[in-house]
């Protein structure tokens, strides 16, 4: 569904592994940025004349700067990721914040957060979007205390808004084979039936257009994760086969599927979305 005139430029606040082919998906003009500003990280090193991006970090720029930078926007896309330089929770936290409060006044048709599916406890058996509990690992609090804050500024403002829990991201430069060990004869930990909960990049920049697109009266939270949720053992297996490399070793017999199994049914059923990648681009199930 293509975007209305109003709500344009988006701005894509953390043009990383997610926001660039984001900002590259978007009708234009498009405002980017991420903290480093760096053109050598996009695509053949090129930025479109018609993409605007900025060196913006939140933690450290005066509100002042955030304002202006993003003055133009008329919605927002938040997809900032820590990696491993950054404070987790005083990014997502005190930077979301900063970024809000920059904001306040401004007329914004759409906030758009990307969360994660850590956000969700751990436990054994299906786990839908409107989960109560919380968890209980301080990585997970931290996403879940986002997601209160950005939930509360943007109410208060009267701005729509739509949390998506991404589940783990993978694609081009990430790709699942990363997760097998080089060396095939390594004992892998443990039994290797924790379920997994995965989505490919091109599904979540998929998520985030549609969530951009919806009505105005729709705010809401909405978990976006693959159909698949076979254990890491399976996978490693069909991933072994695809590369034509013996299956991994565990260091424990296989024991019953454990671990949450996140639904999908509000992002198929809200944003209308239809996977490109619903058994993690591998062939089906063993």
């Amino acid at each position: 569904m293509p975007l209305p005139a109003h709500m344009l430029p988006v701005a894509v606040i953390g043009a990383g592994f997610l926001g660039r082919p984001l900002a590259l998906a978007l009708p234009r003009p498009v405002l980017a940025l991420s903290r480093s500003g760096r053109r050598d990280a996009w695509p053949e090193g090129h930025v479109p004349e018609d993409i605007q991006l900025h060196a913006l970090d939140l933690l450290h720029a005066d509100a002042s700067v955030i304002t202006a930078a993003l003055a133009p926007a008329r919605s927002l896309v938040i997809c900032v990721a820590a990696g491993r330089s950054q404070d987790r929770r005083a990014l997502y936290l005190e930077g979301t914040r900063r970024l809000l409060v920059a904001c306040t006044g401004l007329a914004l048709t759409r906030v758009v957060y990307t969360s994660s599916t850590s956000a969700l406890p751990e436990r054994d058996g299906w786990i839908d979007d409107d989960e109560p509990a919380r968890p209980d690992d301080p990585r997970g609090q931290v996403q879940r205390d986002a997601e209160d804050l950005v939930r509360a500024h943007c109410e208060a403002q009267r701005w729509p808004w739509l949390i998506l829990r991404l589940a783990g991201l993978y694609g081009p430069g990430r790709e699942l084979f990363r997760l097998y060990r080089d060396d095939p004869g390594a004992l892998q930990p443990g039994d290797g039936m924790q379920a997994t909960n995965l989505i490919h990049r091109d599904d979540a920049v998929a998520a985030c257009l549609a969530a951009l697109a919806l009505p105005p009266r729709h705010s809401a939270i909405v978990n976006v994760c693959d159909d698949d949720h076979r254990p890491r053992r399976s996978m490693f297996a069909a991933l072994a086969h695809a590369a034509d490399r013996p299956e991994p070793r565990w260091q424990h017999p296989a024991g019953p599927l454990r671990g949450k199994q996140v639904r999908n049914d509000r992002m198929k059923q809200l944003l209308g979305l239809h996977l490109r990648h619903p058994q993690h681009a591998l062939p089906p199930p063993l």
